[in-house]
């Protein structure tokens, strides 16, 4: 009695026909245009609002049109899979001749990307250095300015408000005279003005070593997706020749 109790709660083994079988690859085609969609809906969040004429925003928005390619050859591959038994009608035919050649478009508009992302690129490049070297400008003013109220000042009083003025830290000037005085601020000065110079120029090198990266990867990011979906508009040419 419990054999035969045991006999009938084992399942027997499943075997996987034509028909399960096909209902495996419709699943796979039902992610790839969720994919697909949800790819358009990114592609659309990136894109608008545009703002053509700046160059950060370009570069920027390639990196992420880039980043998002993965969604779009994977929508595009599952929809394209099909057993050999399996039958295709025509408003499906109409729906992957026009996948196929939008994948041939978009390969075309990834392969773009890369001489607008080089020219961008050397449009932020030379921001960089302008922006450094404006920079450098205005703090060589400041000090000269500085300098030359320190220069100017004739008491130690005047000399004392405008280090407490510009945070120098310096020794009891009690026993020195204004111009000793004046020696030493103006060392200070030259102190702080030397580490910022410094400072800008490792932010500056900084910038440089990150566009440059994000540079490399967004440009070869892009030539490799527009020549993934250039092939698969190649691939898939047995849709549009039928």
């Amino acid at each position: 009695m419990k054999a035969n109790k045991l006999d009938k709660s084992l399942k027997s083994p499943l075997e996987i026909t034509e028909s399960i079988e096909k209902r495996s690859f419709e699943l796979f085609r039902f992610i790839g245009y969720a994919l697909l969609i949800l790819s358009l809906f990114d592609y659309i969040a990136i894109i608008f609002p545009p703002r053509l004429t700046d160059p950060n925003w370009e570069f920027q928005a390639s990196g992420l049109i880039v980043d998002h390619v993965w969604a779009l050859l994977l929508g595009l591959s599952f929809v394209f899979l099909h057993v050999k038994a399996s039958i295709i009608h025509n408003r499906q035919i109409s729906v992957l001749r026009f996948l196929s050649s939008a994948s041939l478009v978009f390969g075309i508009f990834y392969l773009l990307i890369v001489p607008l992302g080089i020219n961008n690129s050397l449009t932020i490049y030379r921001g960089i250095n302008n922006q450094f070297t404006t920079q450098q400008s205005q703090q060589e003013a400041q000090v000269q300015k500085v300098t030359e109220k320190v220069n100017l000042s004739k008491s130690n009083d005047e000399l004392n408000k405008l280090a407490k003025a510009l945070k120098i830290e310096k020794e009891s000037e009690n026993n020195l005279s204004s111009q000793d005085l004046k020696t030493k601020i103006s060392q200070q000065l030259e102190t702080i003005t030397r580490k910022a110079a410094t400072a800008a120029t490792l932010n500056k090198n900084q910038q440089l070593k990150n566009l440059i990266k994000e540079s490399l990867r967004v440009n070869l990011g892009a030539i490799i997706s527009g020549t993934c979906l250039i092939s698969l508009w190649n691939i898939t040419r047995w849709v549009r020749i039928t």
